[in-house]
């Protein structure tokens, strides 16, 4: 028998260097392409797959809708989609969720198998509450739902087992994922730098033979809707209109494909045209700010702070002295806004009457200058005297400055409850109700000079992606404190009209209150 001869050892130099020798090669040879995945036609797809909540029947697409989705996936010779990005822009009520819920499905079931489609929110919630819901709904209705596992947040279709996952926006949690798809909603609030960097993270993959992100949005904040307006302005400036009728523009050097769609031209939909459409906006308009019916409604880019009411509307609300005096028996919420000094202090009671909120009084103090404002001086005996005059139901306050005041005061006035009203979420549902009440004149005050002066120095700086609004100082110096006092105190009193079912309690004198 022979002995066994080893193998000379490889050296370890030589290793390295032959296997990046062979890295280079195969990168630099040609990749011989897989053949083109015939996929259904998307607007016949639809027609028989995608089933929508309003008629429990596959969903009817308009024209405009036909032709935007026709050529976002218009692909090239080799298979691969002609575009990797496709930004749908248009007015309220034109089905830019749904239309974004219709591409997810689509994707999922016709794409192959084992693909990844994410539905990026700002936050989870918002995720899972927009498009992905939207398909949830689509797979339920149709006869086809046993072809699907739906959970509550994965949709996996089981014939090629990809899926559909909501995800909030989180550079950390899914960079560097294998997506086919991306659908990313209201575009117009990812305005932090962990959102762009998300975005770009989460771009069309190479290696993926189909790969697209779609972006749908109204306009965004002229200089905070950052990444919005470099996609629009691109495909703008920089595109070209790819069809005859219709606002689509495509740009091939960055892939980027827009849909944007603004006016009166944008209302394109059967329910936003004749009688109804006009009724609809004529409503909207009356009833909405100008700035919000301009971004929703004309799809417009707008600045995210603008005053906060109109002075010509908030002088229409002024109330008679004598209509003033048949309210003075309801019951009140005295709404406090302080400060130690800088700023002002103010005092407003407001009562509430057949859903209208009316300020009776308001009361506002300055601080000395350099120096501090003394509380037991000017907001406690303003406070005392609103006791006796009214039937006060309760104080709401901003405990930031006034905790330990307040604290001292409920001791004496252990009937009334003192409230601590939370500056954050709470205080921006005050604002947005105050905001609503006024342009809807469910508001009426006493014509204060000051009051007026306060709510002048105010703007509305929209929160939550133009869901809220929280009221802030037009410039540093400005006093704004009587308009946050009376948010407070608008909001509390409704809170409370509202625990007691509307009832109104009127009381036989003032001190009856100690019995209420």
């Amino acid at each position: 028998m022979m002995a066994a001869t080893s193998l000379p050892r490889p050296n370890a130099r030589d290793f390295a260097l032959r296997i990046s020798q062979y890295k280079q090669a195969q990168s630099a040879a040609p990749v011989e392409e897989a053949p083109p995945l015939v996929l259904p036609d998307i607007v016949e797809w639809a027609a028989k797959r995608f089933y929508v909540e309003e008629t429990g029947r596959p969903i009817t697409l308009e024209p405009v809708q036909q032709a935007v989705l026709q050529l976002f996936f218009e692909r090239r010779d080799n298979g691969r989609f002609k575009w990797q990005t496709g930004l749908y822009s248009t007015i309220k009520k034109s089905g830019k969720t749904t239309i974004a819920a219709l591409v997810q499905q689509w994707a999922c079931e016709t794409w192959g198998r084992y693909k990844q489609i994410y539905h990026l929110g700002n936050k989870l919630e918002q995720a899972k509450e927009r498009a992905f819901e939207i398909t949830r709904k689509s797979i339920e209705l149709s006869p086809f739902a046993h072809e699907w596992d739906v959970m509550a947040t994965r949709l996996t279709y089981l014939p090629t087992k990809s899926f559909i996952k909501p995800l909030p926006v989180n550079a950390k949690g899914e960079a560097g994922a294998n997506q086919c798809l991306t659908t990313w909603t209201e575009f117009h609030g990812y305005t932090y730098e962990e959102e762009e960097r998300f975005f770009d993270e989460m771009q069309p993959v190479p290696t993926q033979w189909l790969s697209f992100r779609f972006v749908e949005s109204y306009a965004g904040y002229e200089g905070e809707s950052n990444l919005l307006q470099t996609l629009w302005d691109r495909a703008l400036a920089e595109g070209v209109q790819l069809h005859p009728d219709y606002p689509i523009y495509g740009h091939e050097e960055s892939g980027l494909i827009a849909y944007i769609d603004t006016g009166v031209e944008a209302r394109r939909m059967p329910w936003q045209q004749g009688e109804e459409g006009a009724r609809y906006y004529t409503q909207q308009e009356a009833s909405e700010r100008p700035i919000n019916f301009r971004r929703l409604h004309l799809n417009q880019w707008v600045s995210s702070q603008n005053a906060f009411v109109p002075m010509e509307l908030w002088d229409g609300l002024a109330i008679a002295p004598e209509e003033r005096q048949t309210l003075l028996c309801l019951p009140v919420v005295i709404g406090v806004d302080a400060a130690v000094s800088s700023d002002s202090t103010a005092a407003v009671a407001v009562t509430m009457y057949q859903d209208k909120v009316i300020e009776l009084e308001t009361r506002i103090f300055l601080p000395p200058k350099d120096g501090k404002m003394d509380y037991e001086k000017t907001l406690k005996p303003t406070l005392q005297s609103m006791f006796q005059r009214y039937g006060v139901v309760c104080v709401a306050y901003d405990m930031h400055q006034l905790h330990d005041f307040m604290t001292q005061l409920s001791k004496t006035y252990t009937t009334i409850p003192f409230y601590a009203f939370g500056q954050g979420p709470e205080r921006l549902k005050a604002d947005t109700e105050l905001l609503y009440r006024i342009n809807q004149r469910r508001l009426r005050h006493s014509g204060n000079a000051e009051l007026r002066q306060h709510i002048q120095n105010a703007d509305a700086k929209e929160e939550l992606s133009g869901e809220a609004i929280r009221i802030v100082k037009r410039a540093a110096s400005k006093k704004i404190d009587g308009a946050v006092a009376l948010s407070m105190g608008a909001y509390q009193i409704s809170q409370i009209v509202d625990a007691s079912a509307g009832e109104t309690v009127v009381y036989e004198s003032f001190h009856d209150r100690l019995e209420w």
